[in-house]
């Protein structure tokens, strides 16, 4: 679909099924032969003859979009931090809004885990060897992407989190150039402190 009704890069489905089952596309820096593998938020999609890179990101009005950067970024993506818990081994699993986890080990065993990996920060991560460059903190002062909702593709400056309730959920709130407004924390992934890592276009 993304190949053939999005991109333009094929003009019917078996077309479409042939440049990716002859190894043409490349997802995250993989080869990926299977045309019904899902690609979403943060993805990067390398077509062989293609003159762009792409990322998949959110835009206003639209949704979820491939959409072009520069060849810099194409060695890596960003992943949100959903959930992570201790594991055996002085070691700590993190899960990643992708669908991957991660296992990291602290450089001293007797201090606690993955520390500066909290749930709603985002991680770095480079191709093809799918380590961690940086961590991008959830923290009020860095620039968010809200990723969902009636704001998504907008980004900003995260002004302040509050905390969850019981009754409701845990929310930030959001400065852009044209004013400020409220939004689930869960929508939104950090991008960066001083600037953003990735370009999300205009």
């Amino acid at each position: 679909m993304v190949l053939r009704e999005i991109l333009g890069q094929a003009k019917t489905a078996r077309e479409a099924i042939r440049i990716i089952s002859v190894g043409k596309v490349k997802v995250d820096g993989v080869i990926r032969r299977d045309h019904r593998f899902g690609v979403g938020l943060m993805d990067v999609l390398q077509i062989e003859g293609a003159a762009e890179v792409f990322r998949v990101l959110p835009k206003p009005n639209v949704g979820l979009t491939p959409m072009p950067i520069e060849q810099k970024e194409a060695g890596f993506k960003l992943c949100k931090i959903i959930g992570k818990r201790n594991i055996p081994g002085g070691k700590t699993q993190l899960n990643l809004h992708d669908g991957r986890n991660m296992v990291i080990q602290t450089r001293d065993p007797r201090q606690k885990t993955g520390e500066e990996y909290i749930v709603g920060s985002a991680m770095q991560i480079g191709f093809p060897g799918q380590k961690i460059i940086s961590a991008i903190p959830f923290q009020a002062g860095a620039l968010g992407l809200v990723v969902d909702g009636r704001n998504q593709g907008l980004m900003g400056r995260i002004e302040s989190i509050t905390p969850g309730t019981h009754a409701r959920d845990k929310s930030v709130r959001v400065e852009t150039s044209s004013g400020s407004f409220e939004t689930p924390a869960a929508y939104v992934i950090p991008v960066g402190t001083n600037a953003p890592l990735v370009g999300v276009g205009k």
